[in-house]
């Protein structure tokens, strides 16, 4: 399959973009509307409130440049800025990132951190009641080896999304839900790898991937 984006996986990638900006956009504008609506004795509540939703939207953005954009796929100098940006993307706390400290990546091909970012996102489509995401990793020498284990009450992969990693995906039945998996799965297979996924242990799934050097 040829590795550029149908014109409807675009759509769908947009319109996924949007749906995760509309809500700290809207409490963003309604902050604003406390303020001139009642006057600055609203100051106090909505300062917060407009504060951290800001800062959640320039968070997602600076992700979304480097897991999305062309930027990311030579810009990500290391696995530390790759950290950052994943920390950054879950600032809602509705799940926590465990990443460990030590440097783990070093020579690797372009796009390797397109990966690791857009293994995020995914991670948190297997965790409806939000949970710990953890990161590990394994050198093989010419492979580095890639889990991430998603942990929290009910976690799974919804079956959308499973079928959209599959190398014959049907675009027509792709989602604003399952286009990330698929997405994914396209830069997963330009590095020469597929992912593996496994859910042998309650309230916990695994993503599996080897990237090259």
């Amino acid at each position: 399959m040829a590795d550029l984006l149908d014109l409807q996986v675009t759509e769908l990638l947009c319109s996924r973009l949007c749906h995760e900006l509309a809500s700290p956009v809207g409490a963003i504008n309604n902050g604003i509307e406390m303020i001139e609506e009642f006057d600055e004795s609203m100051l106090p509540d909505a300062l917060p409130l407009i504060g951290s939703s800001a800062k959640l939207v320039a968070d997602r953005l600076k992700f979304y440049r480097m897991a999305y954009g062309r930027a990311g796929t030579r810009a990500v100098a290391s696995d530390s800025e790759v950290r950052e940006l994943a920390a950054a993307y879950l600032s809602d706390g509705r799940s926590t990132l465990d990443w460990p400290d030590e440097p783990a990546i070093a020579g690797f091909s372009d796009g390797w951190g397109k990966v690791l970012l857009n293994l995020v996102p995914l991670a948190t489509e297997t965790l409806p009641r939000g949970g710990v995401i953890r990161f590990r990793f394994a050198d093989g020498g010419d492979r580095l080896r890639v889990t991430v284990v998603s942990e929290g009450k009910g976690a799974r992969i919804p079956e959308e999304c499973l079928a959209a990693l599959a190398p014959d995906a049907d675009i027509g039945a792709l989602t604003p839900r399952s286009v990330h998996a698929y997405f994914l799965a396209l830069l997963v297979r330009r590095q020469g790898s597929e992912i593996a996924v496994e859910s042998d242990v309650p309230d916990s799934l695994t993503l599996r991937v080897d990237l090259a050097r």
